[in-house]
């Protein structure tokens, strides 16, 4: 096996960022082969109340679009940044926490949408949902270097970064303001509002995994154990820590192309 080919960089993908991943390349190969309309997948509000269609608000976030550059930068972002916070102390608590804040997420996101976009919501809220991760990762690794367009920025820096690269571009910011507001509701709920001392009226219950998230969990590593012994155990083994303080180099990551515009 390459130790620098597609399959090392697959396998040694976490857990549930592989899986994502799995999906997002599945449902673009079957609406590429008209398995699947792409309709289907989108958010819409009505049909989800009245038709009760409820799996649009979760496959919303699923497609990325059809093959192109664009995909592949998605992909490249998600599979970077994912796999960060995936890895995280934050997320080690037990195996399916970081397929809860997936899901926290993509719900937040496409409620928040509808605000934004009354009544349907987003239609497709893929790239909101990378840069909730990307936003949500710049708290937990708040000093990391990154490099972005040959600019050298920390962190805590890299939402803002990009949000005003997109702007100079000439991008519309409504992806971008959905994701940091749904990451930032997050943060404040799983970080800020417990720190106000032991006393407080306020229980975390986002640090707190339903155990069905852990089933899944436990059920995804026997699958890639049978198809993908390489790829060996995913849980974490370290303790939560509130801040993250250590530097790490994430390299280049400049876009020629805002995600989710064709």
């Amino acid at each position: 096996m390459d130790s620098h080919g597609p399959e090392t960089w697959y396998i040694r993908l976490p857990r549930f960022t592989r899986a994502f991943i799995t999906i997002v390349l599945g449902l673009t190969l079957l609406v590429l082969f008209k398995g699947v309309q792409p309709s289907t997948l989108s958010l819409n509000w009505p049909l989800v109340l009245q038709k009760l269609q409820v799996w649009r608000v979760f496959t919303n976030v699923l497609f990325v679009g059809k093959f192109s550059l664009r995909w592949v930068f998605f992909v490249m972002l998600f599979s970077q940044f994912s796999a960060s916070l995936e890895k995280n102390a934050v997320f080690a608590g037990s195996p399916g926490s970081y397929l809860y804040f997936l899901v926290i997420q993509t719900v937040t996101l496409s409620s928040v949408s509808a605000a934004f976009f009354w009544p349907s919501g987003y239609p497709y809220l893929a790239d909101a949902l990378l840069f909730s991760i990307i936003y949500y990762w710049s708290k937990r690794d708040m000093f990391s270097v990154v490099t972005i367009y040959f600019v050298t920025v920390k962190g805590y820096q890299l939402p803002f970064a990009m949000m005003f690269l997109h702007l100079v571009m000439g991008s519309s910011l409504w992806v971008d303001l959905m994701g940091m507001i749904s990451g930032h509701i997050y943060y404040l709920l799983r970080e800020v509002l417990p720190s106000k001392g032991e006393n407080a009226c306020y229980k975390n219950y986002l640090a707190r995994t339903p155990k069905v998230f852990d089933y899944i969990a436990n059920q995804l590593d026997r699958l890639y154990a049978r198809f993908l012994p390489a790829s060996g155990a995913t849980t974490g083994s370290f303790q939560y820590r509130p801040r993250a303080t250590e530097t790490r180099n994430h390299g280049f990551i400049g876009r020629g192309i805002r995600l989710g515009h064709s």
